[in-house]
């Protein structure tokens, strides 16, 4: 539904709500009704329809129910009417303010929801990228850490050709982490790049 479908919807509201709660006020019940009219006005057409309701209750409890007062006469029921009107824009008021503090606190949760699923998803991501590199990685770190023990034993004890040998060994090892990384920094530029 379009928004000036909706629109002219809460306005039809106003008026069936208030013509309901004046049909019943006939019927000789109090004017409580009046004010419900208004509030269901507001709440689902917002402040113009609202208004409308409001204008329309008070109109029709002053043609309906009150005497002609006359120009200049101030009566008990013209300040009932007035305290009506002012009642039913206050009603209106706090009913919007109601609602969209109420559509504003469903915004923002729903912002909550996607940001908390966005966060879980980066750290099962990272958990997942942190598994892959220490699986990738922990071999050529271990096979450098032998490399070098074993470099160093032999240096110790004096037998050149072996430690050249795990010399040898430490810098294929560096070689395949160099390789690895160099993949994974060529993998990640294009992704920068788009951003």
């Amino acid at each position: 539904m379009d928004r000036h479908s909706r629109e002219l919807i809460g306005y039809g509201v106003a008026v069936g709500a208030v013509a309901l709660a004046l049909a019943i006020k006939v019927l000789d019940h109090p004017f409580v009704l009046l004010p419900a009219a208004v509030i269901v006005s507001a709440w689902y057409g917002g402040r113009g329809p609202g208004l409308l309701a409001a204008m329309l209750a008070a109109i029709g409890a002053d043609i309906l129910f009150l005497p002609p007062a006359g120009i200049g006469v101030l009566s008990d029921d013209l300040f009932a009417l007035v305290a009506l009107l002012a009642e039913a824009i206050l009603i209106v008021e706090i009913t919007v303010r109601l609602r969209t503090a109420r559509e504003l606190a469903r915004h923002e949760a729903a912002s909550a929801e996607l940001a908390r699923r966005e966060a879980a998803f980066g750290l099962r991501m990272r958990e997942e990228l942190l598994s892959f590199l220490s699986t990738k990685l922990q071999g050529p770190l271990m096979g450098m850490v032998d490399s070098l023990i074993s470099a160093r034993s032999a240096v110790e004890r004096g037998e050149s050709a072996r430690a050249m040998s795990a010399l040898d060994g430490l810098a294929r090892d560096v070689r395949v982490l160099q390789r690895t990384t160099e993949h994974w920094v060529a993998e990640a530029e294009p992704k920068s790049e788009n951003r």
